[in-house]
């Protein structure tokens, strides 16, 4: 390969293996799960002091799924919003539905409730986690057929 191939960065990254990508793109889908819940339980604390708060908990979630959707998975800068912008709207609405509506998750069982702000709420958390898992898909599948050079 030549240097003008190469690019003029150097070498091209090495290629990854579907498998590889696979696995790289489910743990992170598990990931990004687990800091939408625990982002969530723990905003839902913060809000009750002042509703800011649940920033505190929303932007570490979000960052830690959205840059590693990009330097992990290989992906495009591009690839790095809608990650970051998904966690950060299922965060801040889960953290506050958990906080308005205490008997959304009561008794180890999650009950959905029917008022206009829970309604709001959950269609949010929904919209963001959709939105944050989808992202992390097509990132993986990008930056599998069209890897980010370093």
């Amino acid at each position: 390969m030549t240097a003008a191939a190469e690019g003029e960065g150097g070498a091209a990254p090495a290629a990854r293996t579907p498998g590889g990508t696979a696995w790289r793109a489910a743990v992170l889908l598990v990931l990004a799960v687990g800091l939408i819940a625990g982002g969530s339980a723990l905003g839902s604390e913060l809000v009750g002091h002042d509703v800011r708060l649940g920033m505190v908990a929303a932007v570490p979630a979000a960052v830690c799924v959205g840059v590693p959707t990009m330097l992990w998975l290989r992906a495009r800068q591009g690839h790095i919003a809608a990650p970051l912008l998904g966690t950060l709207l299922a965060v801040l609405s889960g953290a506050n539905l958990l906080h308005d509506h205490r008997s959304v998750y009561a008794g180890h069982a999650l009950h959905l409730i029917r008022t206009g702000s829970a309604v709001y709420e959950e269609s949010l958390l929904a919209a963001g986690a959709v939105v944050a898992l989808a992202a992390v898909l097509v990132a993986a599948v990008d930056g599998h057929r069209h890897p980010r050079a370093d």
